[in-house]
């Protein structure tokens, strides 16, 4: 079970552009389907991702499937074909939208195990409503001597659905937290229904000497300077994916020791032992502009 979880991270950290290497022994484990697929309401070609998972961790890239039959349906009676790109990739044969209230259908046919039959894999989710902020504000502050900017978020969110959030943020349109280990996600469990004047995430100062030398060996802290362009996206997702990136993020940062329970599978919404996830989500977002 262990070196099954670890491949599904190993796998993760692939997808969202990890090149680092990473050194941890691990037991040979049984090569598993991994499926990840991100719908999004923008209107492009919509793409899932399969790959085989590996048995050790490695800074070499995962085991590409490219001879599966992928198709998404929707609630509506639509369905999407899909072509096989390059990487991985299978691509929506046209572009597409999703909508909230819908629910999209993926299914997967594929002889993974070489055994002449093909198996099947499937998984559905349905969009969440968009959250729509009024503004955004990267204010400075200072703490313990240090000057920082936070980047703050104003809107108001639904009171009748419990809801789950994802933030992207992006300097100078470069994404900037696109690892799975330094999403910022949250649910409304302690502001359901109020109107939020909340701080999303805090930068570092770029122009302090002191702290630019105190991070120059973290790659996970991002600096701004006053004139830098910050685009914020909040995406509505759905509650399995935000279980889904809390467990991802846990396992990949390590368990305490001590007080850290068993390790376990991480959460998935595929059938037939697959690993990974499939989902889709509505984006909204806002700019501003360091002062």
């Amino acid at each position: 079970m262990m070196s099954r979880l670890l491949s599904l991270c190993f796998s993760i950290i692939i997808f969202f552009s990890c090149t680092a290497p990473i050194d941890i022994d691990t037991r040979d484990s049984e090569l598993v389907i991994v499926i990840y697929g991100c719908l999004t309401d923008e209107n492009r070609y919509q793409s899932v991702r399969i790959t085989s998972s590996s048995p050790y961790f490695d800074d070499k890239e995962n085991s590409l499937v490219t001879d599966a039959n992928v198709r998404i349906n929707d609630s509506e009676g639509n369905e999407y074909g899909m072509l096989y790109g390059e990487n991985g990739y299978y691509f929506s044969k046209s572009r597409f939208a999703v909508r909230p209230g819908i629910t999209y259908h993926l299914r997967v046919d594929v002889d993974f195990d070489k055994d002449g039959t093909p198996e099947t894999y499937e998984a559905a989710t349905t969009i969440s409503p968009v959250l729509t902020m009024d503004s955004i504000a990267v204010k400075p502050i200072n703490i313990m001597g240090f000057r920082h900017y936070s980047l703050n978020v104003f809107a108001q969110d639904p009171p009748e659905t419990k809801d789950f959030y994802l933030f992207r943020f992006f300097i100078n349109d470069s994404l900037s937290n696109n690892q799975i280990s330094n999403y910022v996600v949250t649910d409304d469990e302690f502001f359901n229904g109020s109107y939020l004047e909340n701080t999303v995430y805090y930068f570092e100062d770029i122009t302090d000497e002191n702290v630019v030398e105190k991070n120059k060996d973290n790659d996970n802290v991002y600096m701004v300077s006053p004139g830098d362009r910050i685009r914020l996206q909040v995406l509505s997702i759905e509650e399995g994916y935000y279980k889904f990136i809390n467990e991802c993020s846990s396992e990949m940062r390590g368990e305490n020791p001590m007080f850290g329970g068993p390790p376990s599978n991480i959460s998935t919404n595929l059938t037939n032992g697959a690993i990974g996830y499939f989902t889709g989500y509505c984006i909204y977002e806002k700019t501003t502009v360091v002062p």
